[in-house]
């Protein structure tokens, strides 16, 4: 987690410090936003890291304590330890994009911040649904099904309900 809390400087909004002084909720809640988007990125972006011999964005104690090892990323592996590790980070991300949520209340203002969470959501329930898609990043590719997350997106961004 001390990587993620490296990067939010960088990718906080310009005005952040502003916020950060007339509303310090508002400014948590951002960074709450911003930690869940660098949590699912790294569980995404884990095989690719791996492949280029990056350093993985995943914490090497959770790696370990999941069981999950170099293989699983060259064989694409979902075990149990993988499906465990997933669902640990689906609802580590849950819970900041919920602690997030109050960002989206004014109905305008709040669009930009709906979509992102919606969309967020969205990515967790396909990595949930098929926890392999962490390691390909692909969505489905049938038409029916990308129509219907398409309009659950646009419905919870434009109404703010689920």
């Amino acid at each position: 987690m001390s990587f993620y809390r490296e990067l939010l400087p960088r990718l906080r909004p310009g005005h952040h410090n502003q916020i950060g002084a007339s509303d310090p909720a508002k400014a948590a809640q951002i960074d709450g936003l911003i930690m869940a988007l660098l949590l699912v990125d790294g569980l995404l972006c884990a095989r690719t890291d791996h492949q280029a011999n990056k350093p993985l964005r995943l914490p090497v104690n959770e790696l370990a304590e999941h069981r999950v090892d170099a293989d699983h990323f060259e064989q694409q592996t979902v075990d149990f330890a993988w499906r465990r590790l997933c669902e640990r980070y689906i609802r580590r991300s849950r819970d900041l994009l919920q602690a997030s949520a109050l960002l989206g209340k004014p109905w305008l203002s709040g669009m930009t911040y709906r979509l992102c969470i919606a969309r967020t959501e969205q990515v967790l329930r396909e990595v949930q649904v098929d926890p392999a898609t962490a390691y390909t990043g692909s969505r489905s590719q049938k038409l029916m099904d990308r129509l219907t997350a398409t309009a659950r997106i646009l419905w919870r961004t434009l109404t703010g309900r689920r």
